[in-house]
């Protein structure tokens, strides 16, 4: 459903951030610079007028009309605590049924908006604040302040959906939309200060089924759906025989980030922080929803479905972390890059490894592509019912740590033919919800598949009785007593046991060059159902590279290509388990040759612009509808035309010449009794050829060559160009330099004429006032006379 909020006067959402010296508090921005409001912002503020709705329906209780409350919003178990109220519920916290989408300028707005910095600063302002001493009413010293505010007379747009999980007959659709309807009506105002003038706002809500006229009919809400419970899983059928020759059919996703994503990583403090690449467990849901059939989640469960990690895309495919054998110069990464396994470090120079960054395909010659994901970080406030600001009993203040929005990621999707369907792949394009805060405005992400043909197995490197692996991603095994184990003979174990053959850890006593460079990691999940946090996995970390002894058997091309499709280990459908055997990154030797092009390029990132934001849910489709957009572009537009016609005016008022210009040369002989008429006359003017600015200037006609001790003259040129500045709509704009500065105020040149007609009387108003001002006060310091 779209929504459209359009804010009725000056709004601030703050970023918990400011700029020293300058700003105490800044507005929260998106990536295209302009404000928006976060959708966690928009649900707490929609959820508090359906509070009030619901309890006036309930008579003031907490009754069956509240249960829908719960329904769309959710239940607050921390909210509920705090107000002594004894928890009635039985089981989890109910998720809720409404997926908010944040709020930003329409896709029209930001195209017109793009290469405009001009126009995009103009949408925030700076407030001015004091704090006021409550016996003396006086401002206290030391409480000046500046807040960022975002210009009011806007119109921000966004998609809300109720869950496709919730499964609603016709009677329960009409009751959730007569209470949305009814909620948006009341909601009045969001963000700081929204008691005391800001951020008052009018939300509606498009494509409801009912509206709030449907409560008047129906003093009794219908049942409220039940939380689905899900279905134990079925037992695995045996492996067929052949399973291991089967072959493999592959998708290839390109997924764009249209809403920051959190895959979370840890939490330190009050922040979560995020990993730099989304992993298949994130992913698994939603291929299963899209795939929607149950062999796609049997073949999950029995290692016939594989999803690999996402990673940022790196020269048209998906980056793989570079490996911890792979380290560079210290003071010249650009340079000098090592190999630690094949080749020493010169003495005295140091060294640092390739942290958090992903690499292209290596091509023997050619530098590296090393690239790293970009990421941001959000601060949001959990805001107590009671007190009306955040509380740390309930959360308080904590920020998020993302992967930022409109970076590309890359992935695949791997299944043993013969289970799905021909054009399967197919079913993976859509609109998915990844990671943290999916309800809060994070995780939106468009996914284009396509079928990727399986690559021939590669020729293997002379035989040396050795194989140099490396992990694309962390890889989970078992030691004999079936305990987690980070331990490289088990690692080795198992994938000899994958290729055929036996294998063991090189002796790293006897070999001249390291043999393992390696590190463990440790991965802490949560169940969203359950409530729970799942076992920590601990494994071998992605990058970590070791070499084995073929001890028994042959390695060949073919079961080489069938185990880097297939992976290894356990949790494969939930990307673990992704290597690469006998790479040729892992035989090369670099020596003095360049290395990887740069350590800090980012990935690749797409312009969110080109289409709109899309509606919520996995797989759905749909456009937002662009509206009239006129009325937040002339907001935007008049106040970058005021802000350049203060700077211009102030450049010229602070030089004699330029106050010469704006005035008229000669002006200085007038004496400051007539000059204080003119500067009175100026803050009067409205439009050209006014009446009274006629008759004022008539009287200079008569007056020129007259002169007396009570009225000094007015020089001839300088009557012509006042005439000129108060009759002329051009001479102002002239005077200010306006039409090199044209284009980058306006979206379209066709709105220049009007532009200049309405703020023709502020430019005049302006320049004349500043710089009269600036000429008195240059006369009483005797500086730039």
């Amino acid at each position: 459903m779209p929504v459209t909020l359009t804010m009725l006067s000056d709004w601030h959402i703050g970023s918990g951030a400011g700029t020293p010296g300058r700003v105490q508090a800044g507005v929260q921005r998106d990536m295209d610079g302009l404000p928006y409001v976060p959708a966690s912002t928009f649900a707490g503020v929609w959820r508090d007028a359906c509070e009030s709705v619901v309890f006036a329906l309930d008579g003031g209780c907490q009754e069956d009309w509240h249960a829908w409350l719960e329904f769309l919003f959710g239940s607050q178990p921390s909210q509920e605590t705090r107000r002594g109220v004894p928890l009635m519920r039985i089981g989890a916290p109910r998720p809720a049924a409404l997926v908010v989408d944040s709020l930003h300028f329409p896709s029209s707005v930001r195209r017109a908006l793009r290469d405009k910095p001009s126009l995009v600063a103009a949408a925030v302002f700076l407030k001015p604040g004091v704090k006021v001493d409550a016996g003396s009413g006086r401002a206290e010293d030391g409480t000046l302040r500046y807040e960022e505010m975002a210009r009011g007379g806007t119109a921000l747009t966004g998609q809300v959906q109720v869950s496709t999980e919730a499964d609603l007959d016709e009677e329960q659709l009409y009751c959730a939309a007569a209470l949305l309807d009814a909620s948006a009506r009341l909601l009045e105002g969001v963000g700081h200060r929204r008691r005391r003038g800001a951020g008052r706002c009018r939300l509606m809500v498009g494509s409801l089924p009912a509206n709030w006229q449907w409560l008047r009919q129906h003093r009794v809400p219908p049942a409220v759906p039940s939380v689905t419970e899900g279905t134990a899983p079925r037992g695995l059928p045996t492996p067929a025989a052949d399973r291991d020759q089967a072959r493999w059919e592959v998708a290839d996703l390109r997924m764009l980030l249209r809403r920051p994503v959190i895959a979370h990583q840890r939490k330190v403090g009050n922040e979560v922080r995020s990993l730099d690449y989304v992993p298949g467990r994130l992913m698994l849901p939603a291929v299963l929803r899209s795939l929607s059939s149950p062999g796609a989640a049997m073949a999950a469960r029995a290692g016939d479905l594989v999803i690999t990690d996402a990673t940022v895309e790196v020269d048209g495919g998906a980056g793989e972390p570079a490996p911890l054998a792979l380290v560079r110069e210290k003071n010249d990464p650009v340079v000098r890059q090592f190999n630690l396994m094949t080749e020493a470090v010169p003495e005295g120079v140091q060294t640092v490894p390739f942290d958090n960054e992903f690499l292209g395909p290596y091509r023997p010659g050619a530098p590296l592509s090393a690239v790293t994901c970009e990421t941001a970080e959000y601060t949001h406030n959990v805001i107590s019912d009671l007190e009306q600001r955040p509380v740390r009993d309930i959360g308080g203040l904590f920020t998020y740590q993302a992967i930022a929005a409109g970076t590309v990621l890359r992935a695949q999707v791997r299944v043993r033919s013969g289970i799905l369907e021909p054009g399967w792949q197919k079913r993976l394009t859509g609109r998915w919800r990844l990671g943290m805060a999916r309800r809060g405005g994070y995780g939106l992400t468009e996914v284009t598949a396509g079928e990727l043909p399986v690559p021939a197995p590669r020729p293997l490197p002379s035989a040396r009785g050795q194989l140099r692996v490396r992990l694309l991603s962390d890889v989970l095994v078992n030691d004999e007593r079936l305990r987690p184990s980070t331990s490289p003979a088990h690692l080795a174990a198992e994938l000899g046991r994958a290729l055929g053959v036996t294998l063991r850890p090189a002796d790293e006593e006897v070999a001249e060059r390291p043999v393992r460079v390696s590190e463990r990691r440790r991965s802490d999940s949560w169940h969203s159902k359950w409530g729970l946090p799942r076992a920590s996995m601990l494994g071998m970390r992605g990058g970590s590279c070791l070499t084995c002894d073929v001890v028994d058997g042959v390695v060949t091309a073919e079961a080489v290509s069938r185990v880097e499709l297939s992976g290894i280990g356990l949790r494969r459908a939930e990307g673990y388990g992704q290597v690469r055997i006998a790479d040729a990154l892992l035989e090369a030797a670099f020596g003095e040759r360049g290395g990887a092009g740069c350590g800090t390029d980012r990935g690749s990132k797409d312009d969110l612009d080109d289409t709109a934001p899309a509606p919520i849910g996995a797989g759905e489709t749909g456009t937002e509808e662009s509206g009239d957009c006129d009325g937040t572009l002339l907001v935007l537009e008049d106040a970058a035309w005021r802000t350049w016609i203060q700077h211009a005016c102030e450049t010229l008022a602070s030089s004699a010449a330029g106050r010469a210009q704006a005035i008229g040369s000669g002006y200085e002989e007038v004496p400051q009794a007539q000059l204080g008429t003119l500067r009175m006359l100026a803050g009067q003017v409205r439009a050209p050829e006014e009446p009274r600015t006629m008759a004022w200037l008539r009287g200079l006609d008569r007056l020129q060559g007259v002169s007396s001790e009570r009225r000094g003259p007015w020089p001839k040129k300088t009557v012509d160009h006042l005439r000129r500045m108060l009759t002329d709509s051009d001479e102002v704009w002239a005077c200010l330099g306006l039409p090199k500065e044209q284009s980058r105020l306006l979206t379209h040149p066709d709105r220049a004429d009007g532009m200049k007609k309405r703020l023709w009387a502020h430019a005049v108003r302006t320049l004349l006032d500043d710089c009269l001002t600036a000429h008195t006060r240059a006369a009483e310091t005797g500086e730039g006379v």
